[in-house]
């Protein structure tokens, strides 16, 4: 249970009353100017105003203490980072994990620089221009508010004065009153006791008029100092107190955009450390290793013990070199095999190698019908698992942990070998062939452009109607194409089509899956500019 806050004795919170909004709880006005507000039996405003003024520099007072523990925050934070972005960290990597390690600490540091140089303006604007408000409040107060709170004390003074005397001059005129009722109705021998009180009353009364005159007339005299004075502090008020919220609005704001900068620079710097890690190939730095620092593949043999009464030249024979037999052993691995090796083998052997001619032949031009691109190819286009190969029997092996065959012809223990799939599985029905084009090379790709990355969370969509072809799989393409000839579609990249027919020549059969853009009799487009999605 929240334990409820007692207000202090300056707080507003103490003078607040259930008012009806627009209109004054005294004389009905919906002025909004505090010249007009801040009035009242008894000066009622004035306290209210005061207290308003000194809440209000005490709120400016603790924003300027919130930015500088913030700014004290970011600049511990910065500095922690620069000297965390210190520390070494895989000196002895090599390839593109040494890469990734020092872009991840050069980020480190930029991060840290960004986070000190907010801690900065935190200080030189936020805190700075909170100080200048606060210094104007000060300012507002010594020289407005407590002259006129002096003088508010002299003018409540003097009413006090004024009451009193009313008071008394009240209270006499009551008495001499009731004694000359009394005389009139008791003529007897307390007539002269009640004369004499009459006298002294009279005398008594005549003081106290005196000063009831005096004080009222000072009062009088101060009323019109005091309206002019409590006006114009109004007016400065009211305008210190409007500079004040648009100063508060625009100073929380400015550090929002701050912070939301900062945010930003951050993601960036994420998204710098993300982009290197993409080039992090583990089989290919492993590639590197082995090459750069491989000490080869054979295995001296272990050394003969010959007595030297059977050699009879044993000083020769112990100078030869030792033997040596190469290594052909079968990796054991326990690392987990990669979902679906089957389906990404199968995919792989159907995607053709991008031809770099960019004009076309009007002559039908055989594909390889071997899978001709090499691995390193096949991860650019962003298409299939890399560890494919092709066994000799034909079929496809799926090397589970990335490592190809030794050069002494030994097969990796781990390697999977997955039967192709036969013809039919790929190939529209015989009874709805698609129609076919006159087969030209494939468009390059555009070189400027990086290949897509699938997110592993991506869903398969859903498909198109079915039109004939029975669907095989979905790409997703990687550039934009405009199409050349009446069979071919335009598409761009991005967009999701779904592959009917995977011919030879690498110009297969689809439908975007964006029924808008559909054509009828459209179906064509290049492979090479698509990957599996």
């Amino acid at each position: 249970m929240a334990v409820r806050r007692q207000p202090s004795t300056t707080s507003l919170s103490r003078y607040a009353t259930a008012k009806s909004p627009g209109v004054d709880l005294y004389n009905g006005s919906t002025s909004r100017d505090f010249c007009n507000s801040f009035w009242g039996v008894g000066d009622a405003g004035v306290n209210i105003l005061f207290a308003r003024m000194r809440g209000a520099a005490r709120t400016t007072d603790e924003l300027r203490n919130f930015w500088k523990e913030r700014a004290a925050i970011e600049e511990e934070y910065s500095n922690r980072l620069i000297n965390l972005a210190k520390a070494t960290l895989g000196k002895d990597e090599i390839g593109e994990l040494r890469n990734s390690l020092d872009t991840l600490r050069l980020e480190t540091e930029k991060q840290g620089t960004t986070h000190l140089q907010l801690a900065s303006q935190i200080r030189s604007e936020l805190e700075g221009q909170t100080t200048a408000l606060l210094n104007k409040q000060i300012a507002h107060r010594k020289n407005l508010q407590t002259p006129l709170e002096k003088r508010f004390k002299v003018k409540q003074t003097q009413e006090s004065y004024v009451l009193k005397a009313r008071e008394k001059y009240e209270s006499d005129c009551l008495r001499i009153a009731s004694y000359t009722q009394q005389i009139a109705v008791n003529p007897g021998k307390d007539v002269e006791r009640l004369q004499l009180k009459l006298r002294r009353a009279q005398q008594t009364v005549q003081a106290n008029e005196k000063d009831f005159a005096s004080f009222t007339k000072t009062v009088l005299d101060l009323m019109p100092a005091w309206e002019k004075d409590w006006k114009d502090f109004c007016d400065a008020s009211q305008d210190l107190e409007e500079d004040r919220l648009d100063f508060m609005k625009d100073i929380v704001w400015m550090y929002a955009n701050a912070v939301s900068t900062l945010c930003v620079s951050d993601d960036q710097s994420c998204e710098r450390i993300r982009t290197v890690l993409d080039q992090l190939e583990p089989d290919k730095d492993v590639e590197n290793f082995v090459q750069e620092y491989g000490t080869g593949n054979s295995i001296p043999d272990p050394p003969v013990f010959v007595p030297a009464g059977q050699n009879p030249d044993s000083s020769s024979n112990s100078k030869q070199a030792p033997g040596s037999r190469p290594a052909q052993f079968v990796r054991a691995s326990a690392r987990p095999a990669p979902a679906y090796p089957e389906q990404d083998a199968v995919v792989a052997t159907q995607q053709p190698e991008p031809q770099p001619q960019s004009t076309r032949s009007t002559e039908r031009v055989d594909s390889q019908s071997d899978t001709g691109s090499t691995r390193g190819e096949y991860q650019d286009r962003g298409q299939v698992d890399p560890a494919v190969t092709r066994a000799p029997n034909g079929t496809h092996a799926v090397n589970v942990n990335g490592n190809s065959n030794n050069s002494n012809g030994s097969v990796n223990n781990t390697t999977k070998t997955v039967q192709q799939p036969p013809p039919s599985t790929w190939q529209p029905e015989p009874e709805q062939p698609q129609p076919r084009r006159l087969s030209a090379p494939l468009p390059p790709q555009p070189p400027t452009q990086t290949p897509y990355q699938e997110n592993p969370t991506n869903r398969a969509p859903t498909p198109p109607p079915d039109e004939g072809g029975r669907i095989l799989f979905y790409v997703k393409a990687l550039y934009d194409y405009t199409a050349t000839i009446g069979e071919e579609f335009d598409f761009q990249a991005g967009d999701v089509i779904a592959v009917t027919a995977t011919p030879d020549d690498g110009w297969w059969s689809g439908e975007l899956l964006d029924e808008a853009r559909r054509e009828e009799g459209r179906h064509v487009f290049p492979s090479n500019f698509v990957c599996l999605f």
